[in-house]
């Protein structure tokens, strides 16, 4: 798996972005865009829940891209209360799908707590992401509304014991949102994932496998 270091652009300013492609593929290859939790209480790329999600995908035979939100790490700009980072989610799409190696036909896009919001929210509104999958949604902190009328397919995970995402509001919004869906409590974990991130990766596979398109790809 090559590992690549990225400057993806952004409008006038730049992200900073680790990039993994798979060697020896037969063919362009399925890819993930991750999104990091909240900057200004210290997420990053380099974020443990972010980074398994990652080396899952990757271990599948997918390309991934983690990226630094603007005014964290390397890249440019300033925090901009999950407004602006919309637009830091589809040039990070833009930087992929324009990859020889991957197939910007089957695209996703992940996000983490603050990252599972914003990138949930600008994957609403491109067609470019097949899939969604959002870890720990704040829904005490953030409106996930925008998924009701979402019909692609989504993959929503939590801890029963996080404080940010009660399990009641949770199952709500899982009931609420259109097939096909999976919503997924993980049984004494919490909002952090330490220690629970093989757990998560699992049902990422899990779900990932009930759609042909997303099985690993074959490599030489």
């Amino acid at each position: 798996m090559a590992r690549e270091n990225v400057s993806i652009p952004c409008g006038r300013i730049s992200l900073e972005g680790i990039l993994r492609v798979p060697d020896g593929a037969r063919g362009p290859a399925p890819a993930g865009v991750i999104c990091h939790p909240h900057p200004l209480f210290g997420g990053s790329m380099h974020n443990n829940v972010t980074e398994a999600l990652a080396d899952a995908l990757s271990a599948r035979g997918m390309a991934t891209l983690l990226f630094n939100f603007r005014g964290t790490g390397r890249s440019g700009g300033f925090h901009g209360g999950g407004i602006s980072e919309l637009d830091d989610v589809t040039s990070a799409l833009d930087f992929v799908s324009g990859l020889a190696e991957v197939d910007a036909a089957r695209m996703l896009v992940a996000g983490y707590s603050f990252g599972c919001w914003v990138g949930l929210k600008a994957a609403s509104q491109d067609p470019r992401p097949k899939v969604l999958i959002g870890v720990s949604p704040p829904l005490s902190m953030y409106d996930f509304g925008f998924l009701r009328k979402e019909t692609r397919p989504k993959l929503l995970i939590t801890g029963d014991m996080d404080f940010v995402c009660p399990s009641s509001s949770f199952l709500s919004l899982v009931d609420e949102i259109p097939e096909p869906k999976h919503g997924v409590v993980l049984s004494a974990t919490d909002h952090f994932h330490m220690g629970r991130e093989t757990e998560l990766t699992d049902e990422v596979i899990r779900f990932l496998e009930e759609f042909p398109g997303w099985r690993p790809v074959q490599t030489e």
